[in-house]
């Protein structure tokens, strides 16, 4: 972001594990194996930037062999652990018209289910695709819905999601032709890698606090809520147009998070524009 005004963003995207929600999706498949601790160490090193994501993915899957009803009950853990204020915001985002995606290196059926539930579009959605063993089991019936929840991972989409700087360019097919200035939020490394195709890029540390993340972000979340997001994502005309609805709790509640720095960090430009942006809200006046 070079231009020192704050002004609103248009295509919002959201990372999907540790960011819109507190779990990551794998562990949570390895938690259910008993093999949390050797697949949660792997998941560490390539968000923290460590280890490449394409290291580490085909020996995560390998160990846990999830099966399609495992994903089903991560879908539900998403929700269950969903980081505070996730759908008060991306309600406001639709309010205002505003573009959201959702943009992960998770599971594709538990990230698309969950992103359902938030009310993001599929087509706006990308996450990594499996392919299950068919012959596994009953594999006659292999129609019906309660033999399909059994069947086993076989392989994965192995594409850009699958790379450590594979986000940029998934991105940027997502923005296509549409106008706008792009956001993103998101905690990992992976994450990171879209800052060069964005007009700003937000670290999110309110689950997990990645040092390599929080350095190099134009803005680094340090509370356990998406409300910061909100006044970040619309600049003041978007939030003159949140008064007076039912989103102007949230709003609030994102305005003084943003504005704590124990709550919120932005480079120092960036900050005094923030400021000057949201003087009249601050003040209590009205744009």
């Amino acid at each position: 972001m070079t231009d020192t005004r704050w002004t609103s963003f248009d295509l919002i995207f959201f990372d999907c594990d540790s960011t819109l929600s507190a779990i990551e999706g794998i562990d949570e498949l390895a938690r259910f194996k008993g093999k949390e601790w050797r697949v949660s160490v792997l998941t560490q090193k390539a968000m923290d930037g460590d280890l490449d994501l394409r290291e580490v993915y085909g020996k995560r899957l390998a160990a846990i062999r999830p099966t399609r009803g495992q994903l089903k009950a991560i879908e539900h853990r998403y929700f269950e652990t969903m980081v505070p204020d996730t759908e008060a915001v991306l309600a406001a985002l639709r309010f205002l018209n505003k573009h959201v995606f959702i943009v992960s290196g998770g599971l594709a059926d538990p990230v698309r289910g969950f992103g359902a539930r938030l009310g993001v579009p599929p087509e706006r959605i990308r996450a990594v695709d499996l392919e299950y063993n068919e012959l596994a089991g009953e594999w006659w019936r292999y129609h019906e819905p309660w033999t399909q929840q059994g069947q086993t991972y076989f392989a994965y989409d192995e594409g850009p999601l699958t790379l450590s700087s594979g986000k940029p360019q998934i991105v940027g097919e997502l923005a296509g032709d549409l106008p706008g200035r792009r956001m993103m939020i998101g905690d990992g490394a992976s994450d990171l890698a879209v800052k060069g195709v964005v007009d700003l890029f937000v670290g999110f540390g309110g689950v997990v606090a990645r040092p390599k993340v929080r350095d190099a972000s134009d803005a680094f979340v340090k509370v356990n809520s998406l409300a910061p997001i909100l006044p970040l994502a619309v600049g003041m005309r978007g939030a003159a147009r949140l008064l007076g609805t039912p989103h102007q709790p949230v709003l609030e509640r994102g305005l003084g998070l943003a504005l704590d720095s124990e709550c919120l960090t932005l480079r120092p430009d960036l900050q005094e524009a923030f400021v000057t942006e949201f003087a009249p809200l601050i003040s209590g006046g009205r744009e």
